[in-house]
């Protein structure tokens, strides 16, 4: 996962040459002057270095402690639906290779992959009864479950976190017709990192274990389904991106 690395008090030259390191792979480092606000995203924040290899060195652990928590919440989210861990590592490695086909730049990619993470954080608030149940929902029952979109972006506004990905938490599952959730919104009001999601999360889900059926699909039945509901539930522009670029096949 990147991390993007605030380095306060560099110059863009100064910034640049840090990023010409080899050993910033996998990091995004931005000058930042010591009045600017921190940007959405940034997982650690150093002064200029004097001592290049300390410091990306310092950078990097405290990026992968942070990534570590956003880990540890969506494995957790996983196991109370009784997903098989690293279910949703799996969902944000997917939308990093999709982010990379469309071209994204490593600032959207980041954004998606956080996104990934925490897109179903609201089902923290769904009861047991409702989140784990193998029979058909009750009409309230899916109206509950459908909540957690909405429920998941209030959650992270009310405690301040991650405010970049609260469009993807709520509008992930918005159909491109309209027939989506929890605003029923249609084609380009669906804000578009939501719309990369979704197929991202839908794919995802097909060729997985859940515990509410008895078969996981195929690559390519799921690829055969989501072409089916091109311009449907789907992006039909996203849609022809994923299945050419061959995003699910690369696991």
């Amino acid at each position: 996962m990147l991390k993007r690395i605030a380095v306060v008090g560099a110059s863009e030259k100064s910034a640049a040459s840090l990023m010409a390191k080899q050993e910033c792979q996998g990091l995004l480092l931005a000058a930042l002057g010591a009045k600017e606000k921190v940007q959405a995203g940034t997982v650690a924040a150093v002064g200029e270095p004097r001592h290049i290899e300390a410091v990306l060195n310092a950078a990097r652990a405290i990026g992968e402690e942070h990534e570590g928590i956003l880990n540890l919440l969506a494995c957790a989210i996983d196991c109370r639906e009784g997903i098989t861990p690293g279910a949703s590592e799996r969902v944000r490695d997917h939308a990093a290779r999709f982010a990379r086909a469309l071209n994204l730049s490593p600032d959207d990619q980041l954004l998606l992959e956080r996104g990934a993470l925490l897109r179903d954080v609201g089902k923290i608030k769904v009861p047991n009864e409702v989140l784990l149940k193998h029979g058909v929902l009750t009409y309230d029952e899916w109206l509950l479950l459908q909540a957690h979109s909405t429920l998941g972006a209030e959650l992270l506004r009310e405690q301040g976190v991650c405010p970049d990905v609260l469009e993807i938490v709520h509008y992930h599952h918005e159909c491109y017709d309209g027939d989506g959730y929890p605003d029923h919104l249609e084609k380009e009001a669906i804000p578009y990192f939501a719309r990369i999601m979704k197929i991202v999360d839908v794919y995802c889900a097909m060729t997985s274990p859940r515990h509410y059926r008895a078969h996981q699909s195929s690559h390519k039945d799921a690829l055969l389904f989501l072409n089916s509901e091109r311009g449907k539930h789907f992006d039909p522009q996203l849609i022809d991106v994923f299945v050419a670029s061959e995003v699910g096949q690369s696991t």
